[in-house]
């Protein structure tokens, strides 16, 4: 196979990674630096209810999530839906870490949980076992 070949194939492999995020900057952020590691990283979404819709649509390998999103659907009810429908593997990342919030969080049963500000190389670690299990 040639080398261009093989570049070819391999972006055809890329783990597609759905990004659920309401604010803009952070999401541009984690967007850019999935990108730079070589993720696919598919269209972004700013609700739950957004998220669910993207996730039928695109089916990504894996979806980081905000628990705590604008709209009607958190991101734990959203991640609930997704979870049960596609068994798409949830990442979740909060500003909160009470033991309250991550027993709720539990219920959705994501493969991580990240309180932020994101260790990205955490993350990244995370990611990859989701993808690979």
């Amino acid at each position: 196979m040639k080398l261009k070949e093989k570049k070819a194939a391999k972006a055809i492999d890329k783990t597609k990674i759905l990004v659920v995020e309401d604010y803009f900057t952070a999401s541009m952020g984690l967007c850019n630096l999935l990108d730079f590691w070589g993720y696919d990283t598919c269209k972004l979404a700013k609700s739950g209810e957004e998220a669910v819709k993207k996730a039928e649509q695109e089916r990504p390998d894996v979806v980081v999530m905000d628990m705590d999103l604008s709209g009607t659907m958190n991101g734990i009810e959203a991640a609930k839906m997704i979870r049960s429908s596609y068994g798409i593997p949830i990442i979740f990342t909060t500003a909160f870490s009470d033991d309250q919030t991550i027993e709720i969080a539990k219920a959705a049963e994501p493969v991580g949980y990240f309180v932020k500000p994101l260790d990205f190389y955490k993350l990244r670690s995370f990611i990859d076992i989701a993808v690979n299990n």
